[in-house]
């Protein structure tokens, strides 16, 4: 990070911190309040993430079958296509992974499953999730010819 960049993001801190204070006023904070300052600051350069777990986590695995699962779970077997969808979506350390899912036919009547994926609110390819580290395995099988 480059020294204007740095510069620029300490500002935007010191102008969310006093936000929130303008907007807490005279008033005594709850506890609402403090996680919002707590995670504002966390944001600092200095301070480091904490790491909850040390078992890898497959976000992208994860996320697939919630979406699916809620795809099955609003729509009946027979209705396929891009106006019947489903969205799900799950925290990660980088952001919220959000996924958009629908069946449509495919070659020779056959039902695949389309998805987009976002990262934030940014479109995200399945390759930038691996490239990432939210995902594990593999999305695509090896079939064997033969």
């Amino acid at each position: 990070m480059n020294l204007t960049t740095a510069l620029a993001r300490e500002s935007v801190i010191a102008d969310a911190l006093r936000a929130i204070d303008e907007a807490i006023g005279d008033e005594p904070p709850g506890e609402q309040a403090f996680r919002i300052v707590a995670a504002i600051k966390a944001l600092r350069p200095d301070s480091s993430p904490h790491v909850a777990s040390l078992e890898r986590i497959d976000y992208l695995e994860a996320l697939q079958k919630s979406a699916r699962a809620a795809w099955n779970g609003q729509y009946a077997d027979t209705s396929i296509g891009p106006e019947c969808d489903a969205v799900a979506g799950l925290d990660t350390p980088l952001g919220r992974l959000k996924m958009v899912t629908w069946r449509r036919i495919w070659r020779g009547g056959r039902i695949a499953w389309a998805s987009e994926y976002y990262l934030g609110d940014d479109p995200v390819s399945i390759a930038e999730i691996r490239a990432a580290g939210l995902a594990r395995r593999p999305t695509t099988r090896s079939r064997r010819k033969g």
